[in-house]
């Protein structure tokens, strides 16, 4: 086997290798029109996902490697099956699920669950000139059970406050982050963001981000409602 030839077939298998961990964040790859929605696109069963197995999960399949072989410890529920915890409280605020099908606007979601306050979730669209805020507060607790929807808002909003959003997606650097969940704890809280346009969906979960470009994109989206929300509980 010559040497371009064998160059060839590495690069093939390293993107069949790519592909099928999940790193590619094509939306063709994860339409599924078998899913079972109602007219807003809401799951009609709870068991559900509201995110792609393939990009989510990981963290289920390296959770051994978490536990010292000299003492083992018994991990939160919540760091073995992300993708339940998460979907039941977007389930409960009857979202929409964001990666499908394909849309023709741009949608970005932050779903804040701490341990011990209300879940929440804020969701912005862009569909060619309009530009909307909606969010929702549950009267349960991140890391418990999500309970009923307590506030559920909108709000019509301007050109200039989605750019400065997307500026602030831009400073984190969303799209080129890791797919996925970068790590986890208790006693704290997810932050997690969803994009999706006409051609791409990315996912990406921190647990109690520190101040940042991350922070502050999901903080801005918190500024523009009329929620008040001290800063200690901004966790």
């Amino acid at each position: 086997m010559n040497k371009t030839l064998r160059q060839i077939l590495s690069i093939g298998i390293l993107t069949l290798f790519l592909t099928q961990i999940g790193f590619s964040q094509s939306i063709e790859n994860f339409v599924d029109s078998t899913i079972k929605v109602d007219s807003l696109n809401v799951p009609t069963d709870l068991k559900q996902s509201y995110f792609p197995t393939e990009l989510i999960e990981p963290e289920k399949n390296n959770s051994a490697k978490k536990k010292d072989s000299s003492k083992i410890i018994d991990l939160d529920f919540r760091s073995s099956l992300p993708t339940e915890w998460y979907s039941e409280h977007l389930f409960a605020m009857k979202e929409p699920l964001l990666f499908n099908r394909k849309i023709n606007k741009q949608v970005y979601r932050f779903t804040w669950l701490r341990t011990f306050n209300k879940p929440m979730t804020f969701r912005f669209e862009k569909w060619n000139d309009r530009y909307i805020l909606y969010w929702k507060v549950l009267n349960g607790a991140g890391g418990y059970e999500p309970g009923e929807i307590e506030i559920e808002r909108l709000k019509i909003l301007t050109k200039k406050e989605w750019t400065e959003f997307t500026q602030f997606i831009g400073k984190a650097d969303f799209w080129e982050m890791e797919l996925g969940r970068s790590s986890f704890g208790t006693d704290g809280s997810e932050w997690i963001m969803e994009g999706v346009n006409q051609t791409d969906y990315r996912v990406v979960s921190v647990w109690t981000p520190s101040k940042g470009g991350f922070y502050n994109a999901c903080n801005y989206l918190i500024s523009l409602t009329n929620l008040k929300i001290s800063e200690k509980d901004k966790y």
